[in-house]
């Protein structure tokens, strides 16, 4: 038979192991860098490696694991710079050296491909490239 006190008890055990479940849980970080993504971040940025999608602080940590994954991509998306707006990576060029500014300092800028030639000579970036040319050059 159940007492008052027991089930006050159960009570208090419950509700102590949900806190514990609660403060346990921990903020996505960068697989890259270790840093917290920010979901509302305008430089977060998504890769797909074997088939999970995972989410990188900036564009050019993203493209960091983009090239240590190899063929193992399955897509990704940027926060293209004007818009702020998702895009997939095929509707994107990148630009490098630009004095635009991340989250941790300069980084690869993603711009749609139809204003990214204007964005470079605007930014004193270098010419833009696609996210395969990036992957297969230089680290960004």
């Amino acid at each position: 038979m159940s007492t008052p006190r027991s089930h006050a008890w159960s009570v208090l055990l419950l509700m102590a192991a949900l806190l514990i479940a609660t403060a346990c849980r921990r903020d996505p970080r960068c697989a890259t860098c270790g840093m917290k993504i920010d979901p509302a971040s305008p430089w977060v940025s998504y890769v797909t490696i074997d088939g999970k999608e995972q989410a990188f602080d900036t564009p050019n940590c993203a493209l960091t694991a983009w090239r240590k994954a190899k063929s193992r991509v399955g897509g990704a998306r940027f926060h293209e710079y004007y818009s702020q707006e998702l895009k997939p990576v095929g509707e994107l060029r990148f630009v490098r050296g630009s004095d635009v500014a991340g989250p941790m300092g300069p980084d690869v800028v993603p711009v749609a491909a139809g204003t990214a030639g204007r964005f470079a000579r605007d930014h004193n970036g270098a010419p833009p490239q696609t996210a395969e040319d990036v992957v297969q050059g230089e680290a960004p």
